[in-house]
């Protein structure tokens, strides 16, 4: 479905700086020119905006997100006291976070070049975010930093190992909603991908609109409903949404014998392939009239924090090697499964060379991954 033409009064007038850019190029500035360090210097200083810097070699993404990136702290116990008490904990520390955060930083892992859309606060916190991209490979020089007296969203997350639940409390950001007018619309246009997160947002919503009108492929984290939310859905082409999303839109038919039914409404409203993740369960999906089944993998399960966000990741990283949508929810269960062996949404993220040896040998990459989380336990205190 075609999508809406964007008013271009609210969209950035970044043309200058990318001829600009385009000419240091040609004249033999190269990737490392002025372009690449004006790219830097506009996105990572506090109170500065990346809409308008220039897109040079080094920032060109193949998939772009629009998302609300937030700082994590990870707390794994066997159990939480539930009146006064102590409780040694198993793992304490920090990583980034964010539904769209933590897939782009998935899809980076596994070898695509991503680059990420958002806002962080000009303080510590958003040093830390920026951090923990580039330590995953994500190229961060669209973020926008807040004045220096900003926070980003600092959130507490504590799992529990003999339950297998999860609790969450988050202080909200003081940076601010990243609004249309915000968004690097040039950097968009080079992408093949934009993933975006059911936040119902207005930059959300630009940026789909945007993508959709040239030709760029649309998937969406569809994490909480809300019938805001729908609004977004004629510009998405590939519709991934949680349980806790897909029965919240539909209520009161929501049983396994409605999925076609149900998806196929999705369908009707834009999408041309629908997903709904079921944890333990696995997902299902309908795809070109045909529905399909993954059940999850069998793994020794520490904390599936992140997990669905890097679903995400590893769906749309695998749609760029051109597999089926099939394998890609495939590859995309294995990438959750191998996170869940270990805390945090980021920690246990495979490379495509783990990601195979795993789907072809069954084989955890335990030791591999145990070095990222002596990296997470030593950066503990970095913010």
């Amino acid at each position: 479905m075609a999508g809406e033409k964007l008013n271009s009064a609210k969209q950035p007038d970044c043309a200058a700086a990318v001829n600009d850019n385009q000419a240091a190029l040609r004249g033999g500035g190269g990737v490392d020119g002025p372009g690449a360090a004006a790219s830097q210097a506009v996105a990572e200083t506090p109170g500065k905006i990346g809409a308008c810097a220039p897109v040079d070699a080094k920032s060109v993404a193949d998939i772009v997100g629009i998302g609300s990136p937030v700082i994590d702290l990870l707390v794994n116990v066997p159990y939480i006291p539930i009146e006064e008490g102590a409780m040694r904990a198993n793992e304490i520390f920090h990583q980034g976070g964010g539904n769209c955060a933590s897939a782009i930083a998935t899809a980076a892992r596994l070898g695509a070049k991503a680059g990420i859309i958002g806002k962080v606060g000009g303080d510590a916190t958003g040093d830390f975010i920026i951090k923990d991209f580039k330590y995953n490979g994500v190229d961060t020089s669209r973020i926008i930093r807040g004045a220096p007296d900003t926070s980003s969203t600092y959130c507490v997350a504590i799992s529990e190992t003999d339950k297998g639940t999860r609790k969450f409390l988050a202080r909200a950001s003081t940076v601010g909603r990243l609004s249309p007018d915000e968004i690097a619309y040039d950097y968009i246009k080079t992408a093949k991908i934009l993933h975006i997160e059911t936040s119902g947002d207005e930059a959300s919503l630009a940026g789909a609109k945007f993508a959709k009108e040239h030709g760029i492929t649309v998937t969406i984290d569809a994490g909480y409903y809300s019938k805001q939310s729908e609004t977004v859905l004629p510009y998405v082409d590939v519709f991934i949404s949680s349980e806790f999303f897909y029965k919240g839109m539909f209520p009161d038919d929501n049983g396994p014998d409605s999925y076609r039914r149900n998806f196929e409404k999705i369908m009707e409203m834009g999408p041309s392939v629908v997903w709904v993740t079921l944890g333990e369960r696995g997902c299902v999906g309908l795809v070109d009239g045909e529905m399909h089944a993954i059940p999850s993998f069998k793994v020794p399960v520490k904390d599936t924090t992140g997990a669905g966000d890097d679903f995400h990741g590893a769906y749309i990283a695998i749609m760029l090697e051109g597999l089926s949508h099939y394998e890609c929810a495939r590859h995309a269960s294995a990438v959750s499964a191998i996170k869940c062996t270990f805390v945090g949404g980021r920690t246990g993220l495979p490379d495509r060379a783990m990601l195979k040896r795993f789907l072809d040998e069954g084989i955890l990459p335990t030791k591999e991954l145990e070095e990222r989380l002596l990296y997470y336990r030593r950066t503990f205190l970095d913010f």
